[in-house]
């Protein structure tokens, strides 16, 4: 059986047309279109559609400056809202100022970026007050050198990073080189079974090697007997089976296991799975004989509310990234990675970019990997932008040059991802704890936790704290020592009580800081094996029927088994005494309501609705018997109708923050209230 013909690495061909056109002219100008959709023929119609999709396309021409900032969560927060209102009547009409959803820089907010027409990139503006934001405007109009705020210059808080297994030394790619180490021993067993078994000449056995590294010799008719004892060794079956032969990868997932690694983009999907699915699935391509490309992508867009973790790791950390899309690559059979960054990462996509470059001049990657001794091309697909794209399957299809909308599943990623090959998506975070993790080991890794639990975690925090920020802490800590630890976010602003929280941006809805016994708690909470053991290491009376908030670990699966709203992300906003959480719900569900990419129905509507009733809510006119008696129930209806029947977990988080508040927090919609009509 002879093996297909190689396939060219994959490249999208769209959406980067589309990004180079806005580049040159600003926008997507027509003329430009026109000739692109000639040269490609790609119909004008495609162009549009999928142009249409993205909110950083523009359709005409920009004016000469555009001031965008952030309105969400934390930079609303710092009154950026406000800032929006009073910059548009202080600015002259030439000038667009208008919000936008969250722009990743939650930790100096309010964020702002300005962009000038011919500019390459937008500037970004942080923590900026309204006068020093229109200071800066007035320099853009003037093509003046305006300063702006790196995210290299932003703050750094101890305690340092220990993700970083090479401890601020050149990267040597000590996971990739000693996984190809394994693999390659494996192999020469292999080769010296086979020659044995099969009764190889050193011809045969030399082919056999090539092949098994995935290597095709040129020239020669091809040896049916080394194909077949190739393909055991890649399927690990018959006589190549077991970890010394075939079966090597699984020295390296089990090692995953014993970290119980898991995506740390929300879902908790353990990391080991999604990587023996694509590994199986290259497996039973090569013994069909059909295409055995797959894919690692890596997924950096980052749109969440409140999330910026991401963002420090692809900046001041792109080596572990680039080398786990290697090391997947390895341990999957993988043919091509990519590391999916948001455009707003401007320094980030180059930081990565370079250590691509890197990484190709010592044979790490590229189609001259020498030490992987077979091609396997990394490179960064910078996002056409939209929270939609944080969805993995959304995600893939951006990369497919299509519109960013969510598929229906099954069939899963794993098995018919990006050109409908296996691929994994995963968050940053997860790829670049897997170095760490295989060559000091999972048990190591484990280690790291406190109060039981495994390993350690990144968190992006802010909102009402004094140092907002990235944290890399071990899980299980509890949240009382990230928001008051002296190592982490020393307090809240002016030392006011603690109110709320948002467990994980938007998505998480809002936690009050005590939960009390049909108010948060878990039903018949005091037989909760999760609430016995927590009780037990924090000295809480298990009979209690009201906990502190603070008194919750850090780690997803207790949350999961005593929030009430199961999530635990990688963004916590802070919120203290004094805060309306009724005007943070609705500026929440505004956030989903216009991030809906509408391709379902229930997102696409229930999103309006809730925001309505929302918007309603605060401009007080909706009565007390009205909301209690009509809209309450009617209410969740809807949110249960949205949450069970949305095709993709954006729409299942658009009940969260108005459920939350609906029942935590009784006060704040109670002031919002008129009083009843009289009948």
């Amino acid at each position: 059986m002879s093996a297909p013909a190689p396939q060219p690495p994959y490249a999208a061909v769209l959406v980067p047309a589309l990004q180079r056109i806005q580049q040159q002219f600003g926008y997507l100008q027509s003329a430009a279109m026109e000739q692109f959709s000639s040269e490609s023929g790609i119909p004008l119609a495609r162009l549009q559609a999928v142009g249409s999709f993205f909110p950083h396309f523009r359709f005409s021409p920009p004016p000469p400056v555009t001031l965008h900032v952030c309105r969400d969560m934390a930079c609303q927060m710092a009154g950026s809202r406000q800032a929006i209102e009073q910059l548009k009547k202080t600015l002259p009409e030439s000038v667009e100022v208008r919000g936008v959803s969250c722009l990743g820089r939650c930790d100096r907010a309010p964020a702002a970026c300005i962009g000038s027409a011919g500019g390459e990139h937008e500037t970004y503006h942080l923590g900026r007050t309204p006068a020093e934001l229109e200071a800066c405007v007035h320099a853009a109009l003037k093509e003046a050198h305006v300063s702006q705020d790196l995210d290299a210059r932003g703050p750094a808080h101890s305690p340092a990073f220990q993700i970083d297994l090479y401890e601020g030394k050149p990267c040597s790619y000590d996971g990739v080189t000693k996984a190809v180490q394994t693999r390659n021993a494996s192999i020469a067993a292999a080769a010296k079974l086979a020659a044995e078994k099969f009764q190889f000449g050193p011809h045969q056995t030399e082919a056999f090697r090539q092949k098994a590294v995935g290597e095709v010799r040129a020239g020669g008719p091809e040896d049916e007997q080394v194909n077949q004892a190739v393909l055991a060794w890649h399927r690990d079956a018959d006589w190549a089976k077991g970890t010394e032969l075939g079966g090597w990868s699984e020295t390296v997932l089990t090692e995953l296991e014993a970290a119980d690694l898991r995506g740390l983009g929300g879902a908790g999907i353990p990391a080991a799975q999604k990587l023996r699915d694509v590994r199986d699935a290259v497996r039973t391509a090569r013994a069909r004989g059909t295409d055995t490309r797959a894919f690692i992508v890596v997924n950096g867009d980052e749109s969440e509310p409140g999330t910026f973790k991401d963002r420090e790791l692809l900046l001041r950390l792109p080596h572990l990234i680039v080398e786990a899309v290697i090391l997947a690559g390895v341990v999957t059979g993988a043919s091509q990675g990519f590391i999916y960054i948001r455009h707003e990462y401007t320094e980030q996509i180059e930081s990565c970019r370079a250590e691509i470059r890197r990484a190709e001049a010592l044979g790490m990657c590229g189609q001259g990997a020498s030490v992987l001794g077979r091609p396997f091309p990394v490179s960064v697909f910078v996002s056409p932008g939209g929270y939609i794209c944080g969805e993995q399957s959304a995600l893939i299809e951006a990369m497919s040059d299509r519109r960013a909308e969510p598929r229906n599943m099954p069939p899963k990623l794993e098995t018919n991802g990006l050109q409908d090959l296996p691929t994994i998506v995963s968050n940053v975070e997860t790829y670049a704890w897997m170095p760490y993790i295989y060559v000091r080991g999972g048990a190591t890794y484990a280690g790291l936790g406190v109060n039981g639990w495994k390993g350690r975690r990144f968190f992006s925090i802010s909102g009402d704290v004094k140092r907002p920020g990235v944290y890399e802490v071990p899980m299980g800590m509890p949240l009382r020592e990230l928001i008051y630890g002296a190592d982490y976010c020393g307090g809240i602003l002016n030392d006011l009580p603690f109110k709320a929280f948002a467990p994980s941006g938007p998505s998480g809805g809002f936690l009050p800081a005590k939960l009390k016994q049909g108010a948060g708690l878990p039903r018949d909470h005091v037989n909760n094996k999760a609430w016995i053991a927590l009780a037990g290491r924090r000295g809480i009376d298990p009979a209690t029927e009201e906990i502190d908030i603070l008194d919750l670990e850090l780690e997803l699966n207790l949350f999961r088994a005593l929030s009430p709203t199961q999530a635990l992300g990688a963004g916590l906003v802070v919120y203290a005494e004094g805060r309306d959480m009724a005007e943070q719900a609705f500026y929440s569900l505004e956030f989903f309501r216009n991030e809906s990419c509408g391709k379902c129905v229930p997102c696409r509507l229930g999103s309006q609705k809730m925001e309505s009733l929302a918007a309603s809510l605060l401009s007080g006119k909706i009565d007390s018997t009205t909301w209690n008696e009509e809209l309450l129930p009617m209410m969740k209806e809807i949110l249960g109708a949205v949450e069970l029947s949305s095709i993709c977990g954006l729409g299942r988080s658009v009940p969260a923050p108005l459920r939350t508040l609906v029942n935590y927090f009784p006060a704040d919609v109670a002031k919002h209230l008129a009083a009843p009509k009289a009948k």
